[in-house]
């Protein structure tokens, strides 16, 4: 029995040009304050503040007061600021008095606890570094500061809420400048920054085809939690696809900070994926190629197959043997369902003549069989090939990005939606997927131990 069909939709004779849309990267920066904590704690021990005061209110009489850490600052958020409470022992040593150098040297040292809030907002600078701006809000006396000079008793709550509140600089400038040096999302940042600009090779057959990102802005903004200081960033960057990496344009460097104004969660990325219909029909045929088909009494054999692009959509000749021989044409549109995430080839049919024998004869479950083996077999194929890309897009950004100080995560990289376009070579995917990401910093070096010396007397 031989099979003539309708005329085969004619095939497309030009090439596409596809351009990738901007990609955007929301990578959030967390510090968690359980790790700013422990920094601090290194930071801040032991002695670290002496300075002398006049304690009866008299020049002629002088004692030390010495600052000493005794136990762990708490670090937490409101999830406005940071607050900072900090553990002290004071001792007021007398120095000289009024009444001679025996009464001096017989003087007790007064030794009390004493609890300081401190709070500060945070942001960053120019440079991406953590900005703070420490002020006192309230000290909890756990003793009262009472000095004893001979028969003289005197509470120095008053006196030492004064003097810090008139030397908060000293206490707390070298605390801001201290965090501002150590405490930046600058380095982490900007090796993702660089890395995301390295070609990612997504055709590994010739010929070869890469995804290259240049990133071309990048803003953020400091939020916090009752765990963490977030530094929530957001990449720009526009996606090329490349066939030759030799001659690459140098990566943009990392730029200064700039405040983000709405923040989101879900990166939004833009990849590209592309096969040959040389390659579609050499997969198609070493499947089906002398396949047979048995239906109704019927049997038919699969001498070749091929795809191409036509006016129709995707069409895919069928020569064929054995009762039934001749040549058969199905086409049909082939798309990227959303809300099923599902690639299908809709009304996916053959092109047929009113006098077609196939039909005519009534062997529609044979028709049916051949069309739908043909038409899972491309779905499966072209869906292998898109769903290759996102995870090789999430192995190269995440690769090798973690170290002793950061831990980098970027996966979750899911497919919502692809356009599709077909040219006389090939099928082009433009890949519109979400990703979520992060990075958390671990470690912090610890730096010199702070220490304040104001020796000068109070005035």
């Amino acid at each position: 029995m031989n099979q003539k069909g309708a005329p085969a939709p004619l095939a497309v004779t030009d090439s596409v040009k596809v351009e990738l849309p901007s990609s955007v990267f929301n990578i959030p920066v967390k510090y968690e304050l359980k790790n700013f904590e422990l920094w601090i704690n290194q930071v801040i021990k032991g002695k670290f503040l002496e300075t002398v005061i006049n304690p009866l209110n008299d020049e002629r009489d002088e004692a030390k007061l010495i600052m000493t850490k005794t136990g762990t600052i708490q670090i937490s958020s409101n999830g406005k600021e940071l607050i900072c409470i900090v553990p002290l022992r004071l001792e007021a040593v007398l120095l000289k008095s009024r009444m001679g150098k025996g009464l001096t040297k017989s003087a007790d040292t007064m030794v009390t606890v004493v609890n300081i809030q401190l709070s500060t907002p945070v942001a960053l600078d120019k440079n991406w570094n953590l900005v703070t701006n420490f002020t006192i809000d309230k000290l909890k006396w756990i003793k009262e500061p009472v000095f004893q000079v001979g028969p003289f008793k005197k509470n120095l709550k008053k006196k030492i809420n004064d003097w810090l509140k008139e030397n908060e600089g000293t206490l707390t400038n070298i605390i801001d400048r201290e965090i501002n040096k150590t405490v930046s999302m600058e380095s982490a940042l900007s090796k993702v920054w660089m890395d995301l600009q390295k070609p990612i090779i997504i055709r590994k057959k010739l010929p070869n085809v890469w995804i290259n990102f240049v990133c071309t802005s990048i803003e953020g903004r400091i939020l916090l939690s009752p765990s963490t200081i977030t530094c929530q960033t957001r990449v720009l960057a526009t996606t090329k696809m490349i066939t030759d990496t030799t001659l690459l344009p140098a990566r943009n460097p990392f730029p200064a900070y700039r405040l983000l104004k709405e923040t989101e969660t879900a990166s939004d990325i833009h990849l590209y994926a592309f096969t040959s219909f040389e390659e579609i029909n050499e997969e198609l045929n070493s499947q089906l190629k002398g396949k047979t088909f048995n239906a109704e009494g019927y049997s038919l054999n699969i001498k070749s197959v091929n795809a191409y692009a036509s006016e129709a959509g995707i069409s895919v000749e069928i020569e064929t043997s054995k009762d039934i021989k001749g040549k058969l044409v199905a086409s049909g549109k082939l798309e990227f369902d959303s809300e099923e995430q599902a690639l299908v080839i809709r009304n996916f049919d053959y092109a047929v003549s009113s006098n077609n024998t196939l039909v005519n004869a009534g062997d529609m479950l044979l028709h049916q069989q051949l069309k739908d083996t043909i038409a899972s077999k491309l779905v499966l194929e072209m869906r292998n090939l898109i769903d290759t890309v996102p995870q090789l897009v999430e192995n190269a950004i995440a690769k090798g990005k973690s170290s002793d100080k950061i831990d980098l995560e970027f996966d979750h990289l899911e497919i919502h939606r692809c356009e599709i376009s077909m040219g006389a070579t090939g099928i082009h995917f433009i890949i519109h997927a979400e990703a979520t990401a992060g990075i958390r910093l671990k470690k912090l070096k610890p730096g010199k131990r702070l220490r304040i010396r104001k020796a000068q007397k109070e005035k």
